[in-house]
């Protein structure tokens, strides 16, 4: 990742943190970051009218509508959006966004012509420190910036909820939510008992071979030729066992219950419901071809990849005597279903939705050392854009009832409810 992608990214992730909160020093921060979620989120659609683009974007994303037509005009200046115009009245607008990568490589390069002040580098730069791990306090005050610059920037962090504070084993230690929300309490202990440094390398390793068993870590004493000692061994254990990488499992008549290890899912400011169950199929898909890779009865899988790309291009993968045992997990969280063949063997076919066919993407993305691209995107923003103003009105008015009136339905109409969902009377 470049300067500029670094920029952006870190950008957004502060944006979302802040929401609606108005922080002078972050006016550029702010800007950027608002680019890109609006970048994100109407990438491929159609001619969006104003009016709903800004109904929408406000409701859904945070932005300010006062803030929404300077950020359409600098989509326009890098092309990412046409702007159909009355004078210097904004009527309409055509997306014409790049894929992913290029949406922060290109708003990275606008931000650097904004030339954004001090506060907001340290910003920038803390964050960076913290996607990698959570690390102590004390290192923040160690980037050279004076130190009522580190402390303002701290408190915007902790009030905009993109920086915690966890107090552990006499240490004040900092993490992103963003990227670490779960079990926050766990990480800031390993990383005062055992350093930052160490918890970096045991997650970038992890990274770079997504899904890797357990077993075969502690069995070799390496991930991918990088040696690890008992201590950095015992590290990764404890982050498996406490649940903080929450890892997957596959239990084999031939090699027993293994467990593969993913790093911490994105935390809740990116993840809705829908797209946490996506990456929740996506890290068993990955699990189970590595159980082929590593752990086979005979034959193993030689690419990974390879596989992934087939499921996602035929939509199946071809039969194997192991089929059952190895992709039975993925028929209990649907992702597909075991079909049986003349031989007796079995093969794994996708069931086509349109979740599946992203869990597929995502899974395809793990085993490159991606980053789990295009999680952010609010699907509930696009369809309400696609079905028009009146649509986005309707949400927003059901949304406000919602918070106005939690009437609590009886247990006669809570059932008759519950059976429509379920596909009952």
């Amino acid at each position: 990742m470049n300067k500029h992608q670094e920029l952006a990214l870190r950008s957004h992730d502060i944006t979302i943190g802040l929401g609606n909160k108005q922080v002078p020093e972050f006016e550029i921060l702010t800007e950027i970051g608002n680019m890109v979620k609006l970048a994100l989120n109407i990438r491929g659609l159609p001619i969006i009218p104003y009016s709903t683009l800004k109904l929408a974007a406000y409701h859904f994303l945070d932005i300010p509508t006062y803030m929404c037509n300077s950020i359409v005009e600098n989509l326009a200046e890098i092309d990412f959006v046409k702007i159909s115009s009355e004078g210097k009245t904004i009527k309409a607008v055509l997306p014409t966004v790049p894929f992913y990568e290029d949406i922060y490589e290109g708003i990275g390069e606008f931000a650097e012509t904004k030339q954004i002040n001090e506060t907001e580098q340290l910003a920038v730069t803390i964050l960076k420190k913290l996607t990698n791990s959570p690390v102590s306090s004390s290192t923040v005050y160690e980037l050279g910036a004076e130190k009522k610059l580190v402390e303002r920037n701290l408190s915007i962090g902790k009030q905009g909820n993109y920086i915690i504070n966890k107090r552990s084993r006499g240490k004040d230690i900092l993490l992103s939510p963003v990227y670490f929300s779960e079990n926050a309490d766990l990480f800031s202990d390993l990383v005062a008992k055992s350093g930052a440094k160490t918890v970096q390398k045991i997650l970038t390793l992890i990274k770079q071979a997504q899904g890797i068993p357990l077993h075969i870590i502690e069995q070799r004493k390496e991930i991918n030729g990088f040696k690890l000692t008992d201590p950095e061994i015992n590290l990764l254990k404890s982050l498996a066992h406490d649940s903080m990488i929450k890892p997957p499992s596959i239990k084999t008549s031939h090699a027993g219950e293994n467990y593969f290890l993913f790093t911490p899912k994105p935390g809740n400011a990116r993840l809705s419901p829908t797209k946490r169950e996506i990456y929740e199929r996506a890290m068993a898909l990955v699990s189970a071809v590595r159980q082929g890779q590593y752990l086979p009865k005979k034959y193993a899988i030689r690419s990974p990849f390879a596989i992934l790309r087939k499921l996602k291009n035929d939509h199946e993968i071809g039969a194997n005597t192991e089929a059952i045992e190895q992709y039975r997990q993925l028929t209990v969280l649907r992702v597909g279903k075991l079909v049986s063949t003349p031989a007796g063997w079995h093969k794994f076919v996708l069931i086509n939705t349109e979740e599946n066919i992203e869990a597929v993407s995502l899974a395809l993305d793990l085993v490159t050392m991606g980053e789990g691209q295009g999680l952010e995107v609010d699907d509930q923003m696009r369809l309400a854009i696609s079905q028009g103003q009146t649509y986005v009105e309707s949400l927003i008015s059901a949304n406000k009832l919602k918070e106005r009136e939690n009437v609590a339905l009886s247990e006669e109409h809570q059932e008759e409810v519950d059976n429509i969902f379920l596909g009952g009377v």
